[in-house]
């Protein structure tokens, strides 16, 4: 269980980033909110990873989420960036991790030997 000390900070940090974000106008808040949301499910769902692993796990669902918020409106149902968002940071990271850990097993040589019909 995390200390309530470093859990208050986070969420301290957190909250002052979304306010200094939300004085860019270029930036699209509502796909901020969503990743942020979306990585804090994520990593509050991990409990066998150490505080420094949850923080960039969070970082990088944080990424995935806001930057694939506008294909998902674009190519799914949903109609604005916040839920897509969400979405995009509670999906692509595992799947994405998923996919590495299948990539690392992989035998590429044998693969390419397959598929080239050697």
């Amino acid at each position: 269980m995390a200390e309530p000390a470093s859990s208050a900070g986070l969420t301290a940090l957190t909250i002052t980033g979304v306010g200094l974000a939300a004085m860019l106008p270029w930036l699209d808040v509502n796909a901020l909110i969503g990743a942020i949301s979306g990585a804090a499910i994520v990593a509050a769902h991990r409990k066998d990873i150490g505080a420094l692993s949850r923080v960039l796990g969070m970082f990088m669902s944080t990424a995935a989420g806001y930057v694939c918020a506008p294909e998902l409106v674009l190519q799914t149902p949903l109609n604005q960036t916040g839920p897509a968002a969400v979405v995009g940071a509670v999906v692509i990271l595992p799947v994405l991790l998923r996919v590495l850990a299948y990539i690392e097993k992989m035998d590429v040589a044998e693969w390419l030997r397959k598929r080239m019909g050697g």
